[in-house]
């Protein structure tokens, strides 16, 4: 069954630029990655410091397969320290 993620980067202010440049680049060779469907990038209009990411997966395990990449823990390790929080919702179709 598809899975949609929706995560949530808050930057600390000073490293915005930052955790932006390191969302940037994971998104070529996510999107690469057979089973990602759809896989973009937003900021909250409001709160410039987060970020917010939409993707979509063929199921749980390619969104598993996705978190073991290099480029996920090149991101993970980009960020570490530079942000507030990190929040992940993983929603199931209803219909």
């Amino acid at each position: 069954m598809p899975l949609s993620v929706v995560a949530t980067i808050t930057a600390k202010p000073e490293f915005r630029t930052d955790v932006r440049q390191a969302l940037d680049q994971i998104i070529p060779p996510s999107r690469a990655e057979a089973a990602c469907l759809h896989y973009e990038l937003h900021i909250t209009r409001d709160k410039p410091d987060s970020f917010v990411m939409i993707e979509r997966w063929e199921d749980d395990a390619a969104l598993e397969r996705h978190m073991a990449t290099p480029h996920f823990a090149a991101l993970v390790a980009a960020i570490d320290g530079k942000v507030t929080g990190v929040d992940i919702v993983r929603l199931d179709p209803v219909a």
